[in-house]
């Protein structure tokens, strides 16, 4: 008998074990919890039709972009069940549109507002969704529902944990971060970066990223000719090849020597934006932060090593991540071919936009260096179709 209880209790733990640790609403965001992109349909697609979405997808909204033009993406309104609950109720759904049908009010949040801002408004207002848009283009990239936050309340793996994909920062970023304070001396940060094999490190004061100190801070305005046979600055700084320059280094410290103010990135946002970031600003990391806390950090090595991935796991990224995720569309709608980068897209989808956006988000998977698309449109209530072919280059 006591036998079968310890049983018993080890399977307990064991679970309680396995289970992802719970994440409390003030310190948890709205990105983390929501689910990344949305379903969507013009202002004139039969009512009809959104309710086959919805329950082709398990959605309880439909996010309402553009009107009868193909590339319209101006967001309208929200259609949610609700609403076609009530339209069913009172009239003939076949005769209705999801323009005139959307009764619902549309609330917005941020992906890096926090997760109880987000439900004390759904709380306050009565709301089983929140729409969640870029604050750098007002465009949606998600939304958010009271499932979402009880998994999180729960803690069930269910949003960004279980979402995490190279795709997106969080999916390649570095952690734990290696970190050095301001008042650090630049020769123990040298060999810092020395022993941990890196370029560079944020600067951290009282839990907040100040700036970021890298080998070209530490050896900036210095003037020296280095032997050939040196492997490094910073090796032959620490052999005592620069105690000759020690009067003539501009700054003794870390927070003296670094460069601020530390340009970040946020774990949501997307591998291709992180890389043009760098690019454009001429940096080689970026440090992550959520909710103003670093969480991570992101290199050009990062980067590499995403877009070096295999024919296998970018096929398994974009039908994952991005068909079945990123634009809610049905894996059998549209299929996926990768042959060294080059992806080849087959199937069916509702219009145009689809064909654009899903070419677009493809092209923006790490490792991709092509995209041909062969895919029939189906514009919504006509009943017609036409087949559109072109092949793209990221």
């Amino acid at each position: 008998m006591s036998t079968t209880k310890e049983k018993a209790r080890g399977t307990k733990e064991a679970t309680r074990a396995k289970r992802p640790k719970t994440l409390f609403l003030d310190s948890a965001t709205v990105g983390e919890a929501m689910h990344r992109g949305v379903v969507s349909c013009p202002f004139e697609t039969p009512l009809s039709t959104v309710a086959r979405m919805m329950a082709a997808h398990k959605v309880h909204c439909i996010v309402g972009l553009g009107d009868v033009t193909e590339d319209d993406t101006r967001l309208w309104g929200v259609v949610s069940d609700r609403d076609i609950l009530a339209t069913a109720a009172t009239s003939e759904v076949a005769s209705q549109t999801a323009g005139s049908s959307a009764a619902t009010q549309v609330f917005t949040v941020g992906p890096d507002e926090s997760l109880r801002h987000a439900a004390e408004l759904m709380s306050e207002k009565g709301l089983t969704h929140l729409l969640v848009l870029d604050p750098g283009a007002d465009r949606p990239v998600g939304v958010l529902s009271t499932l979402d936050i009880a998994a999180v309340v729960g803690g069930v793996a269910h949003g960004e944990e279980a979402q995490r994909t190279a795709t997106h920062v969080d999916g390649v970023m570095t952690t734990p971060v290696i970190t050095v304070p301001p008042e650090m001396p630049l020769k123990e940060v040298a060999s810092l970066l020395v022993e941990h094999k890196i370029s560079g490190v944020p600067v951290v004061r009282d839990g907040e990223v100040v700036g970021v100190v890298s080998e070209a801070d530490i050896v900036a305005g210095a003037l020296w000719s280095a032997p050939t046979e040196r492997t490094g600055l910073l090796s032959w700084l620490l052999e005592g090849g620069g105690e000759a320059l020690a009067g003539r280094l501009p700054a003794k410290t870390a927070g003296a020597a670094m460069s601020t103010p530390a340009i970040t990135v946020e774990p949501w946002q997307s591998v291709a934006t992180a890389a043009a970031m760098m690019t454009e600003r001429g940096v080689k990391r970026l440090p992550v932060l959520k909710a103003d806390k670093l969480v991570g950090i992101v290199s050009r090595s990062d980067l590499v090593r995403a877009f070096a991935r295999t024919d296998a796991e970018l096929e398994r990224d974009i039908r994952e991540n991005v068909i079945a995720r990123g634009l809610w569309l049905l894996p059998t709608d549209v299929t996926v071919e990768v042959h060294k980068g080059d992806v080849k897209l087959v199937g069916t989808v509702d219009r145009q936009l689809d064909v654009d956006s899903l070419v677009h988000q493809v092209g923006r998977v790490p490792g991709v260096v092509s995209v041909t698309p062969s895919l029939t449109v189906r514009h919504m209530g006509s009943g017609k179709h036409r087949r559109f072919r072109r092949s793209v280059s990221p």
